[in-house]
């Protein structure tokens, strides 16, 4: 039996402006959280003596990433590799450097070559030495156009036909290192990639570059055990066996976009056609919206501090959004609402005004006016100061003049 760490979409450096400076340490708080989350893997893997850890790519929020990211990372991996656990890195759409030479940010364990890491960064079929055994691993990292597009035969095709075959080249790599997997050793293939039937989360906000679509039928081989994906954020099991088919999901909630999804990595045990698994949450920093509408209220104030205290929740990153009519603005206290907050981790106070629609019907406004533009603006302006109207009607020279 083989014991698995699967962890995935780390993106040290996203989410920080939900975090300030810790005075202690001079990191932003948020990316103490995040060294925390990739900490639950790293620490599970060693404590329970497992035989392999595997890492689907996004090491940073992008591919030249700031020291600080560098080292908290290389520091976590060094610990794998100096309790003599074989890890894979592979690299995702994040760690890629859109250039022709191929360049990626995970290029320095390669270079360096670190005992017990091997980095993925092209479709290859590698044995994986554990110390319970030998591990085939197909590995599928993020592939772009680049190197398709240095052929002077494939730059006049649309971008349609070169995705078509980009992706007929990616499935016919793909069956071949299917054909050379030896039957008698346990196999799985690693991706970073969006699979069609999967569901998206914030990462389409963090997206950076094309990343293909394959279908679910391109992994179904029952050559397989496992199938484990990172790039998507929301953990998934996109089918259940032969072989099971899953994304990690990532390590740490970016924005309220994953307020309501869980945050973990997976723990696998593989023998030769058998396979448990499990999902370990690593109790992500909470994110919470409170919504309310006050524009029905007899008493903003009082109805907004009641939802705040009974949905609130200390150390959590809280967005309060309410909606409140104009003329009732000035009920709400706000300092007495950052209070109650005060124990919050970070908050984001959304507030929508209903303003009443100002409807007017000016009897001199007639078809005549028609050909005088500034006539008619400044007669619509009737209820604006003098000093607003004298602006509005600057600016609206300006415009009626201007020649590009």
């Amino acid at each position: 039996m083989i014991k698995i760490v699967h962890f995935s979409d780390l993106h040290f450096g996203s989410g920080e402006r939900y975090g300030s400076i810790n005075p202690e340490t001079g990191l932003n708080r948020r990316f103490e959280d995040f060294i925390a989350a990739l900490d639950k893997p790293i620490n599970f893997a060693i404590d329970n003596k497992v035989d392999l850890a595997i890492f689907t790519g996004d090491t940073y929020k992008h591919a030249t990433p700031e020291p600080i990211y560098q080292r908290e990372f290389a520091k976590r991996i060094k610990k794998l590799s100096a309790n003599k656990i074989p890890t894979i890195l592979l690299v995702g759409n994040h760690d890629v450097l859109y250039r022709i030479d191929g360049s990626d940010a995970l290029d320095i364990y390669s270079t360096l070559q670190i005992e017990n890491v091997t980095v993925f960064n092209k479709i290859e079929l590698k044995n994986i030495e554990t110390k319970n055994g030998t591990i085939q691993v197909i590995s599928l990292p993020h592939i772009t156009k680049s190197r398709l597009l240095a052929k002077e035969e494939y730059r006049n095709l649309s971008t349609k036909e070169q995705d078509q075959l980009m992706i007929e080249k990616i499935k016919e790599a793909l069956k071949g290192s299917l054909e050379k997997l030896d039957p008698e050793l346990p196999a799985i293939l690693l991706g970073h990639a969006t699979i069609e039937t999967a569901q998206f989360g914030s990462e389409q906000d963090l997206s950076i570059g094309k990343v293909f679509s394959y279908p679910l039928s391109f992994f179904q081989s029952t050559q397989l055990e496992y199938v484990g994906f990172g790039h998507i954020h929301r953990h998934q099991i996109l089918q259940e066996k032969n072989p099971l088919i899953l994304y990690a999901g990532s390590l740490e909630r970016v924005d309220f976009g994953e307020e309501n999804e869980d945050k973990g990595f997976i723990y696998l045990e593989i023998d030769k056609g058998k396979l448990k698994h499990e999902f370990i949450s690593t109790n992500p920093r909470k994110f919470i919206t409170i919504s309310s509408d006050l524009t029905e209220s007899q008493n903003p104030q009082a109805d907004l501090e009641a939802e705040i205290k009974n949905k609130k929740q200390s150390g959590a990153v809280i967005r309060l959004k309410y909606k409140i009519n104009e003329e009732e603005v000035g009920y709400i206290d706000q300092e007495k609402i950052k209070s109650i907050l005060s124990d919050s981790f970070a908050l984001v106070i959304q507030s929508e005004i209903i303003r009443k629609d100002r409807t007017y019907r000016i009897a001199e406004l007639d078809a005549s006016l028609i050909s005088q533009p500034l006539s008619a603006l400044e007669k619509y302006l009737f209820d604006y100061t003098e000093e607003e109207r004298e602006n509005l009607l600057k600016k609206a020279k300006e415009l009626m003049t201007y020649n590009p």
